[in-house]
């Protein structure tokens, strides 16, 4: 199986660099024979506020040449993840636009996780019916390959990074995450949110994070600890192989936020939220 991956995207009318992006990134997809699409959150520039662009993204997705699966991001939702309360009527308006939050899919051997990072750390009964699900998907699995799709990263790349709150998915359900039920199966970890990307493996389990579609932040917005460039992967499923390009399309312009219409600077210095 071929997937597409495709992260950060930010569609809004208030925002049409992005939606230029994204339609170079729908036509190079186009051109190649990708099975499906994993869209990896923040597919609005602001949803969780501005509900009318779920909507507008819906319809820009009914454009895209293939099959597309979604996780939701802070933007879609907001930002849970313990950090504000979780709103169940965001949760709901998601699901009313792009379906489920989280979702499985199988490719030979291989069996496909999509879930939603922002209930992690929230205490609440979706992040628990979460758990349940993920436990009853690895005993189903057996000892195929998991690859994993969320918003948020899992691990922190440089140890003595100084970062604000929010980037990664909580100590304690990334510890859940590779050391649980999913533990024999594990193998890929796929996700958006930092607009940056980085391609490296931890006891035995790759991480990928995949560069926003949209923008990059410049470094005094955000501590540089990946490569900042926009683009999309490429993921190739055979057998029990992986193997991953990152692939940036002629014609999509590496938009910085700074210097963009939409964009408000934040009064606190680095509170940006990717």
């Amino acid at each position: 199986m071929r997937i597409a991956l495709i992260a950060d995207t930010h569609l809004s009318a208030r925002s049409p660099e992005c939606v230029a992006n994204w339609h170079v990134a729908r036509r190079a997809v186009a051109r190649l024979d990708v099975d499906m699409t994993v869209n990896l959150g923040d597919i609005t520039l602001d949803g969780q506020v501005h509900g009318e662009e779920l909507a507008f993204a819906s319809q820009l997705m009914l454009q895209w040449p293939t099959e597309m699966r979604c996780v939701p991001g802070n933007h879609d939702l907001g930002d849970g993840s313990g950090e504000s309360p979780l709103d169940t009527a965001l949760l709901d308006a998601y699901a009313d636009v792009f379906g489920p939050d989280h979702w499985q899919v199988q490719a030979g051997q291989w069996n496909l996780l999509g879930i939603n990072a922002q209930l992690l750390g929230t205490d609440s009964p979706q992040e628990e019916a979460l758990w349940e699900w993920l436990a009853t998907q690895a005993s189903a699995a057996d000892l195929r390959h998991t690859a994993l799709f969320l918003h948020r990263p899992l691990l922190r790349p440089t140890p003595g990074e100084l970062t604000r709150q929010g980037r990664y998915v909580s100590a304690a359900a990334t510890r859940r995450l590779l050391d649980g039920p999913l533990r024999r199966s594990l193998r890929l970890v796929i996700s958006g949110h930092t607009h940056q990307f980085i391609d490296t493996a931890v006891d035995g389990v790759r991480h990928l994070w995949i560069p926003s579609a949209a923008f990059i932040l410049p470094d005094d917005m955000q501590a540089r600890v990946g490569e900042k460039l926009v683009g999309i992967g490429l993921l190739d499923l055979s057998g029990d192989a992986a193997r991953f390009d990152l692939w940036c399309p002629d014609g999509m312009v590496r938009h910085d936020v700074s210097k963009l219409g939409f964009f408000r600077p934040s009064p606190v210095i680095g509170a940006h939220r990717s």
